[in-house]
């Protein structure tokens, strides 16, 4: 077992020690005061507002490559979820080399980070994405996951829409596997479904001991399956992973109202339980899913 850190490491609050040392270390107005992020965008979701850490100075990128070093090498952190990124690159500001892009800014600071982290996996939250290239292993590719249905919906809308990005530019995060909360088992069957489908990383925020060994065994399976390359139709409700023994459909009922789909293709069987599915329809009850194995499918 190894490890692993959530960390902010842009942000600031003015009560902070950092903040009150090293004043001249943030993002700074047209007074040369430090620049409060609520008066260029929003203040922050805790203890706002927040202040950001400017990543053109050399003092800042030394403070951040030697902080993460520590945690790494001292600590044995070999995972970091960097969250709040976005106000590393926050507009409306000034920097310590005026000649600077708010995302050059950005990106000197994440380089600083790549440096002290080694060979640790770093995950962006709440990131600028494009600017990020090239300096993150992960990218969380939706909100917040929340137990309800209309947050479910949303997020798996964001993670669906971003699946072309998995594997190619950086592995996509769905955010976690939940089975506390108030899901209804049709819109647990949804969420697993589109954890599935989404390809990345698969983690859990439940507490462990407290799930039921037939929740465990889904999760167990999530993670020995490895991902799977699906590929959707424009509305987002079948998605495909084609080739071989290895072959998925994923089926998603996103209406309040039952949907009936077809199925066919040789050897079909539940991805969860591996019990052999007829071809032909099958229904698929509101907010809904099935995910169906196939050794060949057409």
């Amino acid at each position: 077992m190894e490890p692993a850190l959530w960390l902010a490491p842009f942000i600031a609050e003015r009560q902070s020690r950092i903040f009150a040392r090293q004043p001249s270390w943030f993002i700074r107005d047209h007074t040369n005061a430090p620049l409060p992020a609520d008066r260029v965008t929003f203040g922050g979701w805790k203890q706002p507002p927040w202040y950001a850490l400017d990543g053109t100075h050399p003092e800042v990128q030394t403070y951040l490559e030697e902080l993460v070093h520590q945690l790494r090498r001292e600590w044995g952190c070999t995972y970091f979820k960097l969250d709040a990124n976005f106000w590393g690159a926050m507009h409306g500001g000034r920097f310590h080399d005026p000649k600077a892009t708010r995302v050059e800014a950005y990106r000197r600071g994440m380089e600083a980070i790549r440096r002290g982290g080694g060979d640790a996996f770093l995950l962006g939250c709440n990131h600028p994405m494009w600017p990020s290239l090239g300096l993150i292993h992960g990218s969380r590719s939706s909100m917040d996951i929340e137990a309800k249905w209309d947050r479910l919906r949303s997020t798996s809308i964001e993670n669906l829409r971003r699946l072309w990005q998995n594997g190619r530019i950086w592995w996509n995060d769905p955010d976690t596997v939940q089975f506390a909360g108030d899901l209804t088992p049709a819109e647990l069957e949804f969420h697993l479904a589109v954890i599935r489908a989404a390809g990345g990383l698969i983690m859990s925020s439940d507490n462990l001991p407290q799930l039921t060994g037939a929740q465990f065994a889904r999760l167990e399976k999530l993670v020995a399956q490895g991902p799977a390359p699906v590929e959707f139709d424009d509305a987002m409700q079948e998605g495909r992973a084609p080739g071989g023994e290895g072959a998925e459909l994923c089926l998603l009922n996103w209406a309040n109202s039952e949907a009936r789909r077809s199925v066919h293709g040789p050897g079909a069987r539940d991805f969860w339980t591996a019990g052999a599915v007829h071809g032909g329809e099958i229904a698929i009850p509101p907010h809904s899913a099935r995910l169906l194995s196939f050794g060949r499918m057409k």
